[in-house]
């Protein structure tokens, strides 16, 4: 659609804007044709007002999505943080899995996650059930190689935590990578390592203060 289009069919005929508020940067339609400059010209033609917001620098270096996106992908949870403001999140709600972790000794609460997901690996967490408190917890994002998944899965294991969480949704707030997603040769070595994971995890928050 090129941005003329987009302009008079989204958004002057479908969405009616009294003000729109947009990136410096902000491109849009065919070709990335469209910018502030159109969208200004277009609202004093149709009435809606359109006024920027800053490019934001951290260090000198302006801040996208497209770097906080490399920093999960590399694991670097304390730069995305800083990039973000806060810890990178993620929400949903819990759907059933296969139920292996609750065999294996560590049930998990489930979340679908995108394919592929924007981080992977084993994660110190904090969950966040709508009681207004954060249960420290480890949680596995991807698609669990040993036990041939085909979904892509977060799976949070709540420490010290005993309740049904089916349908419930859930804040997961990412706060260290423990190690990458791997592949075991077996049920018990993958059984083996979790318990390691949760060590490592109980160590990590042994060390700082969980804030809800």
């Amino acid at each position: 659609m090129s941005a003329q289009d987009f302009i008079e069919t989204v958004l002057v005929r479908r969405l009616r804007p009294r003000a729109l508020v947009i990136g410096d940067d902000f491109r849009f339609g065919a070709g990335r044709a469209g910018d502030f400059a159109l969208l200004r010209a277009a609202g004093h033609r149709h009435g809606f007002s359109v006024e920027p917001t800053p490019t934001y620098c951290e260090g000198g270096v302006r801040v996208s999505s497209t770097r906080v996106r490399q920093a999960l992908a590399r694991g670097v949870l304390d730069e995305a943080a800083r990039l973000l403001g806060g810890p990178y999140t993620y929400g949903g709600r819990v759907v059933h899995g296969d139920a292996r972790g609750r065999l294996l000794g560590f049930p998990t609460a489930n979340l679908l996650m995108p394919d592929p997901p924007p981080l992977a690996g084993v994660f110190a967490v904090t969950v966040d059930t709508g009681t207004g408190s954060a249960h420290p917890a480890i949680a596995n994002v991807g698609r669990r190689p040993t036990v041939g998944g085909a979904r892509v899965l977060l799976e949070a294991h709540l420490l010290d935590f005993a309740g049904d969480l089916y349908g419930q949704r859930l804040a997961v707030r990412f706060l260290t990578r423990l190690r990458g997603e791997q592949t075991f040769s077996s049920l018990q070595a993958l059984q083996a390592q979790i318990s390691r994971d949760r060590d490592a995890a109980r160590a990590f928050f042994g060390e700082r203060e969980v804030v809800s």
